[in-house]
């Protein structure tokens, strides 16, 4: 997952299966309105990082389901049965963890006939012309499939991340949020809302997107980085600092976490603790493209402590 990258304007000018290496695992359990398990419920696993990645499972005679092999990230898992309402959530995924949720599935009338009325096929050629890089088609084919579907919430996902590479910010915001209004807890649509704000520049909103991801996910280290880097340049210094913490306590190995409060600290004149957080950032990544940078910082912290009164 690519991190939000923004305008830096602070004051310093200056279970027993076994995992896959560097993988995770999403398991879960279907049940009906009286808590009875539904055996035979398809679900189809979707990246968010790369929406034409899919991975399908079916539900076993207990209502469960597992998948394994998963890199780590956030995934719309889609559930559907003939006879059964189909259901969406969202869910990130961490290395080593079984991610567990579950579905409440309710009647519906629907057939299989009808079903098929959805846009299956256009789908397929929607995600083969976004494959291909032939975004201008993928986006107008994107927009069938929603005519049909638009009540599907990873629709419109696919819809803005196709008019990112098509430049268009304005269709991919309308995008975005539209699949907020079906789904509010969407970490992944809030996210790209917090950049795209980011990238024009207006910060004090990118900010109150990333504030709501960060309430959506409160252990993923990135939301917190991405609130970070957006209060840092709304000129909040504090609500910047608490959030880069934040994304340490989450994942102490957060490296530009540490290089953005070492920054922070040098601003406070806070001698100690900018040695720490430079010395943490390169224990971490040495090889960073920052690690010139820190290490002259680092430099210039020892001579001014060496040369403090005793």
């Amino acid at each position: 997952m690519r991190k939000a990258v923004f305008l830096f304007l602070a004051l310093f000018l200056f279970s027993k299966l076994s995992f896959p290496a560097a993988h995770g695992a999403i398991k879960g359990k279907v049940f009906d309105r009286n808590k009875n398990p539904i055996e035979g419920v398809q679900l189809t696993i979707i990246s968010m990082e790369y929406p034409t990645e899919q991975h399908l499972v079916k539900t076993d005679k207990k209502g469960e389901f597992i998948q394994i092999g998963l890199s780590p990230g956030y995934y719309q898992v889609k559930c559907e049965k003939e006879g059964f309402r189909p259901m969406i959530k969202e869910v990130r995924v961490s290395l080593l963890v079984f991610t567990e949720v579950e579905f409440g599935l309710n009647l519906a009338e629907e057939t299989k006939a009808q079903k098929t009325e959805l846009g299956d096929k256009e789908l397929r050629l929607a995600n083969k012309f976004f494959q291909e890089g032939n975004y201008q088609q993928a986006f107008e084919s994107y927009k069938g499939v929603i005519a049909k579907r638009p009540g599907e919430p990873t629709l419109y996902y696919n819809l803005g991340v196709t008019a990112l590479f098509l430049e268009n910010s304005e269709e991919a915001s309308e995008a975005f949020k539209k699949m907020l209004e079906l789904q509010p807890d969407s970490f992944s649509a809030l996210k790209k809302l917090g950049e795209i704000y980011g990238k024009k520049k207006d910060f004090q909103t990118a900010s109150q997107y990333f504030a709501k991801a960060v309430a959506v996910s409160a252990d993923d280290p990135e939301a917190y980085y991405n609130l970070g880097i957006s209060l840092l340049n709304t000129g909040d210094l504090k609500g910047a600092q608490d959030a880069f913490f934040k994304s340490i306590a989450c994942q102490d190995s957060y490296a530009d976490s540490y290089y953005q409060l070492g920054l922070l600290h040098l601003n406070q004149n806070n001698l100690a603790e900018a040695q720490k957080a430079f010395e943490k950032f390169l224990q971490y990544v040495p090889d960073d493209a920052k690690a010139p940078t820190a290490k002259n910082m680092l430099d210039f912290i020892k001579k001014q402590i060496k040369e403090l009164p005793a």
